[in-house]
């Protein structure tokens, strides 16, 4: 990993600030004590695996701020990454929020790679790097205070931390699938075991299934010739019942003719009645014809006499009529001439009435007379209008009956003649019909009685026919009784021979599937010493790719790098004073002699050799900073370690000045083994010694950055 560009928002000591390390190659992070030099590497190391030197995220956030976010930008071999992380303080019934993205830089700019969760954005990162916190802090990061992480580790401990170094962690994959597959390989020997034992049970029985086979073939063919017998006595009786069964459709037929001959007598028996009724009616009509035909006309003749009579009554009628019209009249005229008398003498029973003739005045003796005369004259006509009326009223009655007598005869004379027009026309008509249907109704009737005799003759022959064959279907039911007993019995045997054949079938699949098992059982017990075989190779493998394994010889193959990479800085640091030894192994003393696996630090100077344990101050950071930039470097070396970066973070103050320059001249002497080296002090007397200076200094709005 190499470090590109970091930026940080309100982290830690940090509002905000960009640190670029393009450029850069041996640089030193320097400034007081508390102004946020260790802050830029938690920056860097909390945006890639989310920790740091606090103990809770919210611990790094800036004070008076509610949420920092951290962009580290790196590049591991020819590919460009980003990581963006975030986080807000929580707040009151809501959690803190934390949010993490990886990125990759493309033609197009930065694409986001993350997983669908932090954790799995994290494992992603790890992945990438193949390198987890602890493994960074332990080899390419001298983290502050914590220089001895892999020196003061537990022996055993040392050894995992070298393995994670070196990338031993896909023997531990290796491992575990081995034994995964040799678990796999013993579960497959059971099953294979357990279906061989199966097999074995199962063809245990072939000698069964072999005697069994006989005894259904026997029965077969014994049940196969008893029931041929059957089938030829089924076929003999079904031969009979057939020819019954003809005999009964021809009874059927003979019976369809005997009814159909029945209804054809029936039919010619009516029609012959019928043209014996019609030659009878023609002749009747033909015999009958004058009688009646001389009744009608003497009827029509008495109808012409009413028609006389009529015509008086209408005269009479007419002549009444006239009457009434006249008197009517006349009473008109009458009532008019009374009204104008009723008027004269209206105007006479006045005072000094006139005369309604002259106009001249009139006395009352003539007054008297006048109206006298008038009265008379009214008189005079009022009993001729009552004469008048009473005559008119007789006249009306009279009239009245007359109209009715009229109508009733002009009803009765046109009825009748309409009657008898009809019957005179129906008995011409009937006549001429008689006279031309007659001849050939005698005919038909003829052909009928002809036909009847021979379909009376066809009913006779078919009636006895249907006898004959009655007589020689009675014994049917017997032979049907006795077909049905001897086809119960076929089927009885077919049944009972069908199910032999089942049998028969089930035990030669059970013969074939012992077969099958013994061609299986061969098969299998040819996978099985197969299985067993692999199973054995894993066995190994897992043993192989084990703590005591390949990971132990590359673990052996790597400490000789380690000491001599080591004892050269010790060489440089202590004027080859000191000098380092690991050990793998320990001889652990019991009955047995026995050994254990250990990461032993042994260290050799003028007073002879002690374990690492036995070191402190100044000589002990020498021995942490010799093995941890031996770690470091021979992980930029190892094939495939993206770590081609170093980092120093303090430790320089336990040193005197001449153990300083020794630490600085043993850096520089290691600056073309890395891509980057970062040397992080408070020193003054040290700033120099490097030729790029990255200063922080704080201030009011925070820690600033500067590079020099």
């Amino acid at each position: 990993m190499i470090p590109i560009r970091l930026a940080l928002r309100n982290f830690m000591c940090y509002r905000e600030g960009v640190l670029s390390f393009e450029g850069l190659h041996v640089a030193c992070l320097c400034g007081d004590n508390g102004n946020g030099k260790s802050a830029l590497l938690d920056a860097m190391t909390w945006a890639l695996w989310g920790k740091a030197r606090a103990k809770t995220d919210d611990e790094l956030i800036y004070l008076g701020r509610t949420e920092m976010e951290v962009e580290f930008e790196f590049a591991l071999g020819q590919e460009r990454y980003r990581v963006l992380r975030k986080r807000t303080k929580p707040r009151v019934n809501r959690a803190g929020h934390p949010l993490l993205d990886l990125q990759t830089a493309t033609d197009q700019g930065f694409r986001s790679i993350a997983g669908n969760s932090i954790r799995e954005t994290e494992q992603k990162i790890i992945e990438i790097l193949r390198m987890d916190y602890d493994t960074f802090i332990n080899s390419a990061f001298l983290l502050q205070g914590r220089a001895d992480e892999f020196t003061k580790k537990e022996p055993y401990k040392r050894k995992q931390i070298l393995a994670d170094v070196l990338g031993l962690s896909l023997y531990d994959e290796l491992e575990e699938r081995a034994k995964n597959y040799a678990k796999q390989r013993e579960r497959n020997i059971k099953d294979l075991e357990s279906a061989i034992k199966n097999m074995d049970d199962e063809l245990a029985h072939k000698g069964e299934y072999e005697a069994q086979l006989r005894e259904v073939a026997e029965a077969i063919a014994e049940l196969e010739k008893e029931r041929r017998g059957w089938e030829d006595k089924v076929n003999a009786l079904a031969k009979q019942k057939n020819e019954l069964d003809l005999k009964r459709e021809q009874f059927s037929y003979v019976e369809e003719r005997i009814r159909q001959a029945g209804e054809t007598v029936i039919s010619f028996e009516g029609q012959v009645r019928e043209h014996r009724q019609r030659v009878g009616k023609y002749e009747k009509v033909l015999e009958d014809y004058q009688e009646e035909l001389a009744k009608a006309h003497a009827r029509l003749g008495e109808l012409v006499k009413l028609e006389g009579e009529l015509g008086g009554k209408r005269e009479v009628a007419q002549e009444a009529s006239n009457r009434i019209h006249h008197l009517t009249s006349t009473n008109a005229r009458l009532k008019e001439e009374m009204k104008e008398l009723k008027g004269k003498l209206d105007m006479l029973s006045q005072e000094e009435a006139r005369c309604p003739l002259c106009g001249t005045e009139l006395g009352a003796e003539g007054r008297r007379r006048i109206m006298a005369n008038y009265e008379a004259q009214g008189q005079e006509k009022a009993e001729a209008f009552r004469i008048n009326e009473s005559e008119a009223r007789r006249l009306e009655g009279e009239l009245n009956i007359l109209k009715r007598e009229i109508s009733e005869l002009d009803r009765t004379i046109k009825e009748g003649r309409a009657q008898w027009e009809r019957r005179a026309e129906a008995l011409e008509k009937d006549r001429i019909e008689a006279e031309s249907s007659l001849p050939k109704e005698r005919e038909a009737l003829a052909r009928g009685e002809e036909d009847l005799g021979r379909w009376r003759t066809t009913l006779e022959a078919d009636t006895q026919r249907q006898e004959s064959l009655k007589a020689e279907l009675a014994i049917l039911p017997e032979l049907e009784a006795s077909l049905s007993t001897a086809q119960q019995a076929l089927d009885e045997l077919t049944r009972r021979q069908a199910q032999g054949r089942q049998m028969l079938g089930a035990v030669q699949e059970k013969l074939q599937r012992c077969a099958s098992l013994e061609q299986s059982r061969g098969e299998k017990m040819t996978k099985l010493e197969d299985v067993a075989k692999e199973g054995k190779i894993y066995e190994a493998l897992a043993v192989a790719f084990g703590k005591k394994g390949i990971q132990a010889m590359l673990i052996d193959g790597a400490l000789p790098e380690i000491e001599e990479e080591a004892n050269r800085l010790l060489a440089r640091m202590t004027d080859n004073r000191m000098n380092v030894k690991m050990e793998t192994q320990r001889a652990y003393k019991t009955k047995k002699e026995e050994t254990v696996e250990t990461l032993d630090i042994n260290i050799s100077d003028e007073l002879g050799t002690r374990r690492y344990e036995m070191y402190s101050g100044g000589e002990a950071f020498r021995i942490d900073f010799a093995l941890r930039i031996a770690l470091s470097k021979l992980l930029a070396r190892r094939a495939g370690a993206p770590l081609p970066t170093l980092i120093i973070d303090e430790g320089f103050g336990s040193q005197d000045t001449s153990g300083q320059e020794r630490l600085v001249e043993a850096i520089n002497s290691i600056q073309d083994d890395f891509e980057k080296i970062l040397v992080i002090t408070h020193i003054e007397e040290l700033k120099d010694s490097f030729p790029v200076r990255i200063e922080v200094t704080k201030t009011a709005e925070g820690s600033m950055i500067e590079v020099s």
